[in-house]
């Protein structure tokens, strides 16, 4: 029998834990909700329903880059993208910012995603120390959690929000 896991940190349930990181993502606590919210009828329909639409009906289709493999260089992609947390993190950031600025910004507005969101977050997905370096396109390798302790209650009690701590 095991024991579920305790505190912070990923659970023996991957899918719990992405789960849980997708409630953040879209500000829902609850770990076991990941339902969408109510849209407000005036608000417009997104042209893709969530982020992995949005990966497989336009960001594979329209990104070209030579995928780097064995000694060949090139950008390192996970396949498996949905189970590295920082990625889900970017590529569902740039989703929403690709939503916003094409509505917000027709005319440019794709110009700018692809310079100030989609280059940079593909660079740092992709660059050697990035959450896809141990990947390939045919190869998923699973994330490894930057090590962390709990800080001393006096050096959380030197931020402004300490009260909230």
């Amino acid at each position: 029998m095991t024991t579920p896991a305790t505190g912070p940190g990923p659970s023996s349930d991957p899918v719990a834990d992405l789960n849980a990181l997708l409630g953040q993502l879209v500000g829902d606590q609850s770990p076991t909700s990941v339902q969408p919210q109510a849209e407000d009828p005036a608000e417009p329909e997104p042209a893709y329903r969530n982020v992995e639409a949005f990966i497989q009906e336009y960001l594979a289709q329209v990104v070209e880059r030579r995928l780097a493999s064995g000694p060949t260089s090139g950008v390192n992609w996970c396949p498996r993208w949905w189970a590295h947390p920082e990625a889900i993190s970017r590529l569902y950031a740039l989703w929403r910012a690709w939503e916003t600025l094409r509505l917000s910004d027709p005319h440019t507005g794709m110009s700018i995603w692809w310079r100030d969101h989609l280059d940079p977050h593909l660079a740092a997905l992709g660059a050697e120390y990035g959450p896809f370096s141990r990947c390939s396109p045919e190869k998923h390798t699973e994330p490894r959690p930057l090590p962390v302790e709990q800080a001393p209650p006096e050096v959380l009690a030197q931020f402004p929000d300490a009260d909230n701590l």
